[in-house]
């Protein structure tokens, strides 16, 4: 942290001199607007923060690229705030349907105009409204559901459905990325909005990933529960399992949203019993002949750390 000598000026005004540092990293010179904004009894000195953002535009070149390389190239640009992104070339005519589909899976970009060499599409979204703390809800409900139907995928075939929901979280988890950048190149704005430091949203940008990483793993074990062969107990075991995970989340999500860092400590020494039971499951039931329960089990675990690292987020913040 940096200090300044506050300067008596004239009569009624006083004087802060502003760090070269910022003033350079941000592009201003001489005669560039400051402007001021109070919270409570805080001061908060920004510039016009988004006349960069308004301007920026990407080109996409789709020419000898599979899809999977586009998709990625458009996630980037589209995490990077973007406002306009546009795909050329002369193969769109036949990547426009997949690039089209995906695009409709990004919240609020829309395409704006379409031919035979260029696909325009124009982000709509006003990035000071989104709160990255309400997007984090979002995502958590819906993990909660897919834990509870992974549970139950003996029962009634939930694979697919759990499908969907994952990538209802993969397009959150997008917006996220793309929302905590922006509070990173925002950061007045972020902590006058929605009371978000820079160590928030590294928290924040690591639960996020962890969030993902959850719904991953519970897609991936319901879809191999809907193909295994198993006897009843041992799928009740599986079942069994699968609900202690689930209450664990539940039990640590509830103390991250409190900051309840003695409690995340506490929650964080039960992964390693849920870990310990299912390689005990494992070693007992595993023979060459049933690969998949290997493979079931190791994303069991990976979903188990995957929670596990939402207790650590708790109590180191």
């Amino acid at each position: 942290m940096e200090y300044r000598k506050l300067i008596s000026f004239g009569k009624s005004s006083f004087v802060v001199s502003l760090p070269k540092t910022w003033v350079v990293q941000n592009k201003l010179k001489k005669g560039d607007l400051i402007y001021f904004d109070e919270k409570d009894n805080n001061l908060f000195l920004s510039f016009n923060e988004n006349k960069h953002d308004e301007e920026k535009k990407k080109i996409i070149d789709v020419d000898g690229k599979e899809f999977f390389q586009i998709k990625r190239e458009l996630n980037a640009a589209y995490i990077e705030n973007y406002r306009e992104i546009v795909f050329k070339g002369k193969e769109i005519r036949d990547k426009s349907k997949e690039i089209l589909e995906y695009v409709r899976e990004l919240i609020a970009l829309e395409v704006l105009e379409i031919d035979s060499t260029k696909i325009v599409t124009k982000d709509f979204l006003d990035m000071d409204h989104v709160s990255v703390q309400d997007l984090v809800k979002k995502m958590d409900i819906i993990i909660r559901s897919m834990l509870k139907d992974c549970s139950l995928t003996f029962q009634e075939n939930n694979s697919d459905n759990l499908n969907l929901r994952d990538k209802d979280v993969n397009r959150l988890s997008y917006l996220l990325y793309r929302a905590i950048r922006f509070g990173i190149g925002n950061p007045s704005k972020m902590l006058k909005n929605f009371g978000i430091s820079a160590i928030d949203l590294l928290n924040y940008y690591w639960l996020t990933f962890h969030l993902e990483a959850i719904a991953d793993e519970a897609k991936r074990v319901a879809r191999t529960m809907s193909k295994i062969n198993l006897s009843k107990d041992k799928q009740q075991e599986i079942e069994q399992l699968l609900r202690q995970s689930e209450d664990l989340y539940l039990e640590i999500i509830k103390a991250y949203y409190k900051n309840d860092q003695e409690r995340g400590l506490q929650l964080s020494n039960k992964k390693h019993l849920l870990v310990r039971t299912a390689n005990d499951f494992l070693e007992k039931n595993h023979t060459k002949n049933n690969g998949e329960l290997g493979y079931m089990i190791d994303r069991y675990r990976r979903m188990v750390s995957a929670i596990h690292e939402i207790s650590r987020l708790t109590y180191q913040h």
